[in-house]
């Protein structure tokens, strides 16, 4: 059938898009997907011969504003909702696969001109998650954005789909819980699995860093207080005056609120020297830095939004063979508890990051196994061609 998936971001943004339309292409599936296009690239661009992607050009900071005004004066979804009305009839769209809550309202108005269904691909707990971001929450964006609005749009929003597409169980269970009117029918369990065969396509770089005797502990992916990085520099303070050649490797955007928290914190004199941070690093030189490492990290808070889902970097991390150090958030806890992969501490716990660092540390032979496990968990059980099953059975 013609698949028409909504992003309202560029389609190379997120790599969850990406492997969903991989999926669905790979099957058969005709699929287009409609996006945004800040900078300069086509217009129309063809993928492979089953995935075609179609750019609107729009200035961001339109976008932005548009966006940011969307609870109190919703422009954005109706000017979406034309954008896709037009869309469906030109490329005779079937089936409706939506990305994100709040694009839940634009995509059911262009479903009912249409009488087509509609799935909605619920990226993380948005409404949490909007209570999350600091830039959200100060004056006077807190005044003109007003997120705790979304927590009573999701109840609403929830009605447009006809299939939900979730993260976790956990997260599935918690809003059927939330919302009676939800069946356990209507969900789809799709987490953010790697792309085995691509990501293991990339070379691996042995002496990216030099490393010599240092034991690194390695995180990858968006740094602010809330993801733990904090928390694992303070443990690292502890960790020196038993593993002096521990280091701690970052790579990854600093949250602009807390840009100044941060570089105060890895400026500290007793851990500066064994801190390295990266802002950036393109994804093709990810295994050679997980190669490197001793132990990877994903020391999120404990909260709703954390809970509704496993990040990829984990699923990244056990590809390549690393034992993983995990805070106690449901979803990444239960898998590497059932996957024997890593080690599991209590979110806030700065004590028992160190003590678990150091279990890992102390047994070589445990961490190695573990390494193994969590590659075994991948290529049998979460990868495109496995967990890609899920997604296509919501089209049947």
């Amino acid at each position: 059938m013609n698949i028409g998936v909504i992003v309202d971001n560029e389609f190379s943004n997120d790599i969850r898009v990406y492997n969903e339309c991989l999926i669905l292409s790979d099957a058969g599936h005709r699929v287009f997907v409609l996006c945004l296009n800040f900078g300069e690239k086509p217009n129309n661009e063809r993928i492979n011969t089953n995935l075609t992607v179609l750019r609107i050009r729009i200035n961001r900071k339109v976008k932005n504003i548009m966006f940011a005004l969307s609870n109190s004066i919703d422009l954005y979804s109706y000017w979406w909702s034309d954008k896709i009305d037009a869309f469906i009839k030109k490329y005779h769209i079937e089936f409706l696969h939506v990305h994100d809550l709040y694009m839940a309202k634009a995509g059911y108005l262009a479903k009912k001109r249409n009488a087509i269904p509609m799935i909605l691909d619920l990226h993380e707990y948005y409404p949490y998650a909007a209570l999350s971001y600091r830039w959200m929450n100060k004056f006077p964006s807190k005044y003109i954005i007003r997120p705790r609005v979304w927590i009573k749009k999701e109840r609403r929003f929830l009605h447009y789909p006809d299939t939900i597409v979730v993260l976790s169980d956990h997260f599935k269970a918690e809003l059927i819980k939330k919302y009676h009117y939800l069946k356990e029918e209507q969900f789809v369990v799709f987490p953010n699995i790697p792309n085995v065969p691509e990501l293991s396509a990339y070379p691996v770089d042995k002496n990216i860093i030099n490393k010599g005797d240092s034991f690194i502990l390695f995180y990858f992916g968006g740094v602010s207080r809330r993801r733990g990085i904090f928390l694992a520099i303070d443990a690292l303070k502890i960790l020196l005056d038993k593993i002096p050649q521990i280091r701690l490797l970052i790579i990854g955007p600093v949250d602009k609120a807390e840009r100044k928290a941060f570089e105060t914190a890895v400026s500290d004199e007793k851990v500066k020297n064994h801190i390295i941070y990266y802002a950036w690093k393109d994804i093709s030189l990810l295994p050679s830095y997980i190669h490197i490492s001793d132990v990877c990290l994903s020391p999120i808070e404990k909260n709703k939004q954390h809970e509704s889902g496993i990040a990829n970097k984990v699923y990244q991390y056990m590809l390549f063979e690393r034992p993983v150090l995990v805070s106690d958030c449901k979803p990444q806890a239960d898998l590497i508890n059932k996957a024997e992969c890593g080690l599991v501490f209590k979110w806030d716990s700065v004590e028992d990051f160190a003590e678990k660092v150091l279990e890992l540390f102390r047994n070589k032979e445990l961490a190695r196994k573990m390494g193994i496990n969590g590659r075994r968990e991948i290529l049998a059980h979460y990868n495109l061609k496995t967990t890609g099953k899920n997604l296509l059975k919501a089209y049947l």
